[in-house]
């Protein structure tokens, strides 16, 4: 067989073995879980075919990561992604301005052994801007003299994504571009060494983030209707999260006439949430049903607390997260740049 010949049986056979892990997952739950999870694997083949086969290093694009039809990782729908893909023996800078986002970050991402890894961060607090809200970032292995604002790459940088964070999707986003600073030729035609290389890249990547999905899932399901999710004490680096960012949550199964209440108070911070994922970390249907709330949608308590309820139909209490009928989902609670500490918030069933 020909490298590209033993690179698409590579392929193949990661798709193969990523659908029986699919079915040993869901062995004995509900028939959704099964079919959100060949879904998700759609969804996941999708977004690593544009990041490992369309993206290069030496000619780099801000692609957008997440929408309401891509997935992954815990997706935050107040959140647009962005990435593009990183070779550390260049250097780089990233043009923009400022539009109404609650928060700019960029975050260098790399492998340490198999799994993902944060190497590098930097959010507008760290940041110098001109007036009109324009910007330069330079991303390289030495700060350039006269850099206003810098990102260090080592040797295993290979990926930068941006964040902005929102309180309402209508919000003007950030003009983001990224440029090479050492010139380049111009793409030549592809050959099979190179392709062989992308689609081995391309399993792999789909094999790593199951298997990441997995990993933080299986924690979420042994201890449901509790917190089992902190980010203070698990790693999550693996699932591409900020450090600017901590996450508390758990595992819901509800009956019909069941409702998670979760109680307790926010920490001073830019920005908090909390969202409803399926089994596969994504998203639920924010496109059409109420499966976030953030900072400014929330009806506190006159205390200052919040009670957040999660069922299947409007239990009368206020701050209602739809289940969108699934008996079972993860909740995450994101607190960005918290000041101080924060508690775990409180969780119990109530009947309604």
């Amino acid at each position: 067989m020909t490298d590209l010949q033993t690179a698409w049986a590579k392929w193949n056979t990661a798709l193969a073995d990523a659908a029986a892990k699919v079915e040993a997952l869901t062995e004995g739950r509900d028939a959704s879980e099964r079919a959100e999870g060949y879904r998700f694997l759609t969804r996941i083949t999708a977004a690593m075919t544009e990041f490992q086969m369309e993206q290069s290093a030496d000619w780099p694009s801000l692609v957008q990561v997440m929408s309401p039809a891509r997935k992954f990782y815990v997706d935050n729908p107040d959140t647009l992604y962005h990435r593009a893909t990183l070779d550390p023996r260049l250097s780089y800078r990233v043009r923009g301005r400022r539009g109404e986002e609650l928060y700019l970050a960029f975050c260098v991402y790399g492998l340490r052994g198999r799994s993902n890894a944060i190497l590098a961060n930097v959010c507008d607090d760290e940041m110098i801007f001109a007036d009109d809200g324009t910007f330069e970032l330079v991303l390289s292995t030495e700060r350039p003299e006269g850099a206003a604002n810098w990102l260090p790459l080592n040797g295993n940088a290979r990926t930068l994504v941006t964040r902005q964070y929102f309180t309402n999707r209508n919000q003007r986003p950030a003009e983001l571009n990224i440029e090479t600073l050492e010139p380049q030729s111009p793409p030549s035609a592809p050959d099979e060494k190179l392709i062989a290389r992308r689609i081995r890249g391309l399993a792999e990547s789909v094999t790593r983030t199951l298997a990441a999905t997995e990993k933080a899932s299986d924690l979420w399901l042994q201890k449901p209707n509790e917190v089992s999710v902190d980010s203070k004490a698990d790693d999550w680096a693996s699932l591409f999260a900020t450090p600017d960012n901590d996450y508390v949550g758990g595992w819901y199964a509800l009956a019909e006439d069941e409702a998670l209440v979760m109680e307790g108070r926010a920490p001073a911070c830019r920005y908090w949430s909390v969202q409803l994922c399926s089994r596969w970390l994504e998203s639920r249907d924010y496109a059409s049903r109420q499966v976030v709330l953030n900072h400014s949608q929330v009806q506190l308590e006159e205390d200052g607390s919040f009670k957040i309820a999660i069922a299947h139909r409007d239990p009368g209490l206020p701050n209602w997260l739809d289940t969108a009928g699934h008996s079972e989902g993860g909740a995450i609670f994101r607190w960005l740049l918290p000041v101080g500490e924060w508690e775990r918030p409180a969780l119990h069933v109530i009947k309604i």
